[in-house]
């Protein structure tokens, strides 16, 4: 062990689990920030488990997004992938609009994992009215 190895960040092995946190982590980031609400649906989104949170984020600072949809695209099962997106889209969604940085991220999200957009297009669609509170009022 170096004299500086004790700096050294652990990178966490990726798993289905951290494939949702660190998704989640680079949509929300797509705009160049995450802001304080934003965090706060991210951590809902992962049911609080801050460490979760903390093993995606040292993932994806060591990690570029072509690297993680590359890795996760072979790790991840059709099932998990779903899910996946599913929780992408609803976070960028909750807002009621979506910055053309996270339409271009989600799009890459959908080709690296090898589903077209018109599969994925009635869950989008569902997620839409699901947040639309307009026809509440």
């Amino acid at each position: 062990m170096g004299l500086f190895d004790v700096f050294k960040v652990k990178i966490p092995a990726l798993t289905p689990r951290i494939a949702l946190a660190v998704g989640l982590l680079f949509m929300t980031s797509a705009d160049g920030a995450i802001e304080q609400e934003e965090f706060g649906v991210l951590l809902a989104n992962l049911h609080g488990d801050e460490r979760l949170l903390d093993d995606a984020m040292s993932y994806g600072k060591a990690t570029t997004f072509d690297d993680y949809l590359l890795d996760s695209a072979s790790l991840l099962s059709e099932p998990q992938k779903m899910c996946i997106l599913l929780n992408i889209a609803d976070a960028f969604l909750s807002d009621g609009h979506t910055a053309p940085q996270e339409q271009a991220l989600f799009e890459r999200f959908l080709r690296g994992w090898g589903i077209s957009r018109s599969a994925f297009q009635p869950y989008l669609d569902v997620i839409v009215k699901k947040n639309d509170h307009s026809v509440l009022t």
